[in-house]
């Protein structure tokens, strides 16, 4: 018998083009890398076309539940593969939309942990409000405060130094 997907080609292809945008950045954002990025996307994908529970045509629904997915294979991702750790200069170019300073925010977006990452990206890139983010990540509404706080100081920190090191002002910090 043969396994078939929830979607046919036309449905599942729509929903790629719908989905995709977002669920690459949220894993390049979280894996720091081009390739593996697109290797978790592909995954998320194949989930989304086998396990896909049926949303009733609840975007929102469907589109949560593909993050979490997402999020789930970057996991797993960085716990199989020990090079994570690493992005290149040429990739940055890759993730943002073009410009020099997207790509230096999105440097700066790599100093931070993967969870405070992926809270920073729904929060202001995708526009998810904190309560969303809780119900996605199924944390608490404390917890994605937690995580936007400890986010928004490190990279206050970050561009401050950056800041301090293009003026020649050196921190008391």
């Amino acid at each position: 018998m043969k396994d078939e997907g929830r979607y046919t080609s036309e449905e599942f292809s729509h929903k790629y083009d719908l989905y995709s945008p977002i669920v690459y950045r949220l894993c390049a954002i979280r894996l720091g890398n081009k390739s593996d990025a697109e290797d978790a996307m592909q995954n998320t994908f194949i989930k989304m076309f086998y396990k896909a529970p049926d949303f009733g045509g609840n975007l929102e629904k469907e589109k949560a539940w593909l993050i979490r997915v997402a999020i789930n294979c970057c996991k797993d991702f960085q716990k199989a593969f020990w090079t994570k750790n690493v992005i290149k200069l040429e990739d940055t170019s890759d993730l943002s939309c073009g410009t020099i300073e997207e790509a230096v925010k999105l440097i700066d977006l790599f100093e931070l942990s993967p969870k405070n990452r992926t809270v920073l990206q729904l929060f202001y890139y995708e526009g998810y409000s904190v309560n969303e983010i809780s119900q996605i990540l199924k944390i608490s509404v404390n917890s994605v405060t937690s995580r936007l706080t400890r986010a928004r100081k490190k990279l206050k920190m970050e561009m401050e130094a950056c800041n301090d090191e293009e003026t020649g002002v050196v921190s008391e910090h």
